[in-house]
């Protein structure tokens, strides 16, 4: 971890400077305000000057009235965890009965974590919080000299990357947008969850150069706004914010509650780096593991059986799991419930029916004795309408508008959360799981409305406390339980729910070649051994040959399903290739994933589905290991893409092994750096993967 460090500016107008890396990120207070003074990338603190402090580096509304000003400092102090730096400034409200903490922690690898705590110091009034934005600020200063070109508006000095598409199936699409001069571009979730996009961004300085990477730690919906501020000087405003109707929350005398977390951080390097130095923030302070940390390769149902399953046809599936060198067998939607009867419609009661008349206990000892762990599809925050549980609490269900909800469990309701926990510890116990798989399949949009306190308080805010804080208890009391994620496919990909889980489901489409632009892009947004890719005829993948569905897999946390209707019919061939890239995915890939250094040679992929090429390369933290893959996409005008190396060491030299085929050579690092490796591929949905070890 790079150095971390916190400062304190005096004087008539305080300030605060934050130290991570070469990153450094300076607050001062003026005038009642905390306002966002400067983002350095270089290392070197900038000299503030007034002008370029007159943005808050907050806005916080309570009972409609703005409460970024009229702020007193009552203390600031520092701490250190675990080698990272801390501070904590208080802030009291000169008018409204609020204090503030605002706890900014130096993470390294140029990256900071922004928390404020809300507190109402009131006796006996209750306080309504209208909006929150925990972060707002401007980048990058454009001198005087350099505006005269921008005038005319053909030059654009900052774009934003971001996930382009918002829609079920299209997860992963990175793009850049040009920020136009005096124009606001902005993104958000509406489903009420953080949606099959992401609140993740990053900025580019496309006059001085720079990277601003940013992540919002929340599950429900969200806005990220970006500015291009052509006035005395041109900066790049942004925000980012929590969304939902008002009250979004209400604030009892003498709680306090805290916003969501924003990570960012800042690079003057490569694109390439600012998302390593992300990789290397989330993985270090951010995301779970569970002990070795090192990710099972997992065999999921459904395939084939989909939700009409059995006892027999679960143990046929084991016998394909084991023969292939899965580690983990999960059983997905449709367990609990009668036979002829639709999983959806069914979900809240988690009890084997007679498609299961043994239970699953018979077919997890099964698969305990082929070597399997084992886990289980539950979508807990659902209590669909032919349910018992529906049918029993309906006070249970979300209430939207006088109506209530056909689906969604209202979790701002103690007695619904304890219920759900409950549910989850039962049932982890009762089937002695290794891995519980939580899925959410449904839109909530604006959420529902409880009357709190006189006021009809939104729902959204108190269902993703309750939902983090139930995951926290349930894996500090299953310290050794895998978590995976997912919601409808990639619904819910943002840190706030993934810092809480150990894999995630990135998504439902996993046909070819739109599977391999979503692993490019959410690649960037998370380390990839928490990016779980599938392969298989579960959910209509038929296309592109079976090296290449096996390459998009193995470079991330792999799953397969469907691979044939029974063992003895099996293709050999089919098999044999399966079990081939599963063990390099376990003895060459998996050894340094957790650590592996990720090159994007391919940033945006354009098409509905993707056209083109795609190339990605993982580096081992040593440089003596690396897996590549090229890909082969739809309407590519050429048959040849040449690869060029990027993380390799040109001092050493290197043994490839190409897969397909088996066949190896021997290169010089210098050579793989400057002239790389020409890879031609003449038919679409193709790939080549490059195995390369320091001799």
């Amino acid at each position: 971890m790079s150095a971390t460090y916190v400062t304190t500016i005096e004087g008539a107008n305080p300030g605060w400077r934050y130290g991570s890396g070469l990153a450094v990120y300076t607050e001062r207070f003026i005038d009642g305000r905390l306002l966002s003074s400067s983002y350095v990338d270089n290392g070197i603190p900038v000299f503030e000057i007034h002008e370029n402090t007159d943005l808050p580096s907050f806005d916080l509304v309570i009972d409609g009235e703005s409460l970024y000003y009229n702020w007193e400092v009552e203390g600031f102090e520092t701490s250190s965890k675990e080698g990272k730096q801390e501070g904590i400034l208080t802030l009291k409200h000169s008018l409204k009965p609020v204090t503030l903490k605002i706890i900014t922690t130096c993470c390294g690898y140029g990256f900071f974590k922004r928390k404020i705590q809300i507190t109402n110091t009131s006796k006996d009034q209750s306080l309504g919080l209208t909006s929150i934005i925990p972060l707002q600020g401007m980048l990058w200063r454009v001198e005087d000299s350099v505006k005269e070109i921008l005038r005319d508006n053909t030059v654009i000095p900052y774009s934003v990357g971001h996930l382009k598409d918002f829609h079920w199936g299209q997860e992963g699409n990175f793009g850049w947008q040009d920020v136009p001069l005096n124009t606001e571009v902005s993104y958000s979730s509406t489903l009420g969850k953080s949606g099959h996009s992401n609140p993740f961004f990053i900025l580019k300085n496309n006059i001085y150069g720079g990277y601003f990477v940013c992540h919002l730690a929340w599950s429900a919906n969200w806005k990220t706004s970006f500015f291009t501020d052509y006035t005395k000087r041109t900066r790049m405003r942004f925000s980012v914010a929590p969304v939902t109707p008002a009250p979004m929350r209400i604030i009892a005398p003498g709680e306090t509650i805290s916003a969501p977390e924003v990570h960012f951080g800042l690079s003057h390097d490569s694109f390439d780096t600012a998302i390593q130095n992300l990789h290397s923030h989330l993985r270090e302070s951010v995301l779970k593991k569970v002990g070795d940390g090192l990710q099972p390769v997992i065999y999921n149902h459904w395939g084939y059986l989909e939700h009409e399953i059995s006892e027999e046809a679960l143990k046929a599936e084991i016998d394909i799991a084991a023969e292939v060198g899965a580690e983990l067998f999960v059983v997905d939607a449709g367990w609990y419930g009668d036979k002829d009867t639709d999983w959806w419609n069914y979900t809240g009661d988690w009890q084997a029916g007679d498609r299961l008349p043994n239970d699953l206990f018979p077919v997890f000892d099964y698969a305990h004795s082929k070597g399997l762990k084992c886990g289980l599809w539950v979508e807990l925050e659902s209590a669909a309408c032919k349910s018992r549980l529906a049918q029993e609490h309906p006070d249970w269900l979300l209430s939207r508008y006088g109506n209530k909800d056909e689906r969604h469990l209202d979790l701002s309701k103690p007695e619904v959360v304890q219920h759900i926990e409950s549910e989850a510890i039962r049932i982890i116990e009762r089937y002695k799981l290794d891995m519980f798989r939580l899925d959410y399949n449904s839109n909530q949009y604006e959420g529902g409305f409880n009357l709190v306190d006189g006021r009809m308080e939104n729902t959204l805010w108190r269902q993703m406390e309750a939902v983090y804080s139930l995951w926290e208890r349930i894996s500090r009391r299953f310290p050794n339980l895998q978590l995976e994620t997912c919601a409808a496919g990639g619904g819910r990909t943002d840190i706030g729910i993934v810092s809480r889980f150990t894999t995630t489901w990135v998504t439902d489409w996993n046909r070819l070649p739109r599977g391999i632009r979503i692993l490019n892009g959410m690649s960037m947004v998370l380390p990839p051994e928490y990016v779980s890719r599938l392969t298989g005829i579960a959910m209509g993948n038929d296309r592109g040959n079976l090296d290449t569905q096996m390459h998009s897999i193995i470079l991330a946390h792999p799953a397969v399903s469907g691979l044939t209707p029974k063992l003895a019919e099996a293709n050999p061939e089919m098999l044999e290739c399966v079990k081939r890239y599963i063990d390099i995915y376990k003895n060459f890939i998996r050894p340094f994933h957790r650590e592996s250094i990720v090159y994007h040679h391919t940033l945006e992929i354009p098409g509905i589905d993707g056209t083109g090429w795609c190339a990605l390369e993982y580096v081992s933290k040593d440089r003596q290991k690396a897996v590549a893959a090229v890909f082969r996409l739809m309407d590519a005008e050429e048959d040849v893409y040449r690869f060029k190396f990027r993380g390799l060491n040109p001092g050493l030299n290197y043994q490839i092994t190409f897969e397909p085929g088996g066949w190896g050579a021997s290169y010089s690092g210098a050579d793989l750096f400057r002239e790389g490796i020409e890879v031609r591929l003449d038919n679409p949905l193709t790939s080549l993967m490059m195995l390369v070890k320091a001799k």
